[in-house]
């Protein structure tokens, strides 16, 4: 269901698209790297020991569209897909690393942009806007310290961006970019044990996304 609504989105920034000026659309496709920076702890999960959360860095995937209002200003919405590992282990240090699954990670960024050099090869740019980022739930029949852990739910949440990047021309119509972004983001987060739900806590996602891609310029 997200995927679908990830995919009307795209769909309706194409669309905006018509309405961009001068240097008018980038259409990029990006190979990325998430890494999910946050260290977190969850307290109390089997009413004596907390767990620590921690995420993998792992590759993904995502599609940006850069509409320029002018040859300086523009507006890059852009979604990632990647999925990374989560680790646990409890605090107690009795009980190994256990990696209960991964976890379906699609932040949406729109930023707004400046450039520094437009008509460059070399063009710098530097960002700041929103993104919500949506999360699907990890589900693990993994026993961590012999604990019935079931599933961790991660709520959807907004946050903010900050973003820089260099896009390089190769063509006319072609141009290899990449790019930084970072989104200090925070998701509710709740453990279920044997079919109970924990008590719900914040957990700090955090995400740095470093990209690297191929852009179509019109």
């Amino acid at each position: 269901m997200k995927r679908a609504l990830l995919l009307s989105i795209v769909a309706g920034l194409i669309s905006m698209s018509a309405f961009a000026q001068s240097r008018s659309v980038d259409v990029t496709g990006w190979v990325t790297w998430v890494d999910p920076s946050g260290d977190n702890t969850v307290e109390n999960v089997d009413g004596i020991r907390d767990l620590d959360v921690d995420f993998e860095t792992e590759r993904g995937y995502g599609l940006g569209i850069n509409v320029f209002w002018s040859d300086r200003i523009s507006t890059e919405f852009a979604a990632f897909v990647v999925e990374p590992n989560l680790d646990l282990r409890f605090r107690d240090d009795t009980v190994p690393i256990g990696r209960v699954g991964s976890l379906e990670m699609i932040p949406i960024t729109a930023t707004l942009q400046y450039h520094l050099s437009p008509e460059g090869r070399f063009d710098p740019y530097i960002g700041a806007g929103v993104a919500w980022v949506l999360f699907d739930r990890v589900d693990t029949t993994s026993d961590i310290g012999e604990i019935d852990l079931d599933s961790i739910d991660f709520d959807d949440d907004f946050g903010f961006v900050v973003n820089g990047g260099i896009s390089i021309g190769l063509t006319q119509l072609l141009a290899i970019n990449l790019d930084v972004k970072y989104v200090p983001v925070t998701s509710a987060a709740r453990a279920v044990v044997a079919g109970v739900g924990a008590d719900e806590v914040d957990v700090d996602i955090n995400p740095l996304i470093v990209s690297g891609g191929l852009s179509l310029q019109f």
